[in-house]
């Protein structure tokens, strides 16, 4: 088994991985990302439940539940890559809270951070000083309960 110095730095590099890969995912210049995006979700004539991307940039507040100023509303055409009014819904700090909302919860973090999971179970199990064995000494501890039974 590793020292607990070692499964430590693997376990701070981890965390950084998932970091980044989240920092990549909130800053990638897409509509979702944008402060000024919004989707506006309406019924028309026909019953049907349509969805319509509005920018709200030259509005005082983005949310559209404070109520807007019509002859100010664009109609966000997906393309964030070309548009000049792009701005980052999520900061740097929002995105680790965000991370470390989610390494807290006990219903995100198995299923979504597992490799963090098994290194913080090692890390808990070298500091009670319990001996996990290797791929060998398994095979060998098994080999003894299949003679035993056997022999039984």
């Amino acid at each position: 088994m590793r020292s607990p110095g070692n499964v430590y730095k693997k376990l701070r590099e981890a965390k950084f991985k998932h970091l980044v890969v989240l920092y990549r995912q909130y800053t990638r210049k897409t509509p979702e990302n944008c402060r000024y995006h919004c989707r506006y979700i309406f019924t028309g004539n026909d019953g049907k439940t349509y969805e319509l991307p509005l920018c709200l940039v030259h509005q005082e507040s983005t949310d559209i539940k404070d109520g807007i100023f019509p002859q100010l509303v664009d109609v966000c055409n997906g393309k964030s890559q070309d548009c000049n009014a792009w701005a980052p819904r999520y900061s740097k700090e929002d995105i680790q809270q965000i991370f470390e909302r989610e390494l807290k919860d006990p219903s995100i973090k198995p299923r979504k951070y597992g490799d963090i999971c098994a290194l913080e179970w090692v890390l808990e199990m070298s500091v009670l000083g319990v001996t996990i064995p290797n791929w060998v000494t398994r095979i060998v501890i098994k080999i003894k309960k299949l003679l035993k039974a056997r022999i039984a």
